[in-house]
């Protein structure tokens, strides 16, 4: 059974690796990422704006203060999640392989676009979307 023959289920232990290995291993990985450019340079909050202290509080168990950071992120990681569930459920019952479609694909993208825009809205309930703390 090598690698070629369970894809999903090697991702997904590999992203569980990955996050056991930020968690517990590397803490302080958050400082070397700095601060986001599009913020800087422009002001608005990118779409991503907020997603590392959102993945940082994913990782301690926090899906409440998650959703305070970035909702878009905390959303997106819990569909990839199923997606690799459902990827690693299929190989494992000999099923098909087809468990991300591009229609999901492309929702995603247009999700990322319309969240981006809708965050620098500045009326209520919009200013929810700007990560807090």
């Amino acid at each position: 059974m090598g690698l070629r023959r369970r894809p999903w289920t090697w991702l997904a232990l590999a992203g569980t690796l990955l996050v056991f290995l930020l968690r517990h291993a590397w803490p302080s990985w958050p400082a070397v990422l700095g601060s986001c450019a599009v913020r800087r340079w422009t002001g608005l909050h990118c779409p991503g704006c907020g997603g590392t202290r959102c993945a940082m509080r994913l990782m301690e168990g926090d899906l409440a203060g998650a959703l305070v950071m970035n909702a878009a992120v905390t959303g997106m990681v819990l569909v990839f999640a199923g997606v690799i569930a459902a990827g690693v459920w299929q190989e494992w019952r000999g099923g098909s392989r087809q468990v991300f479609p591009a229609w999901l694909a492309w929702s995603v993208a247009g999700f990322v676009v319309v969240f981006g825009l809708v965050r620098n809205l500045p009326w209520w309930p919009f200013t929810l979307l700007v990560p807090q703390g």
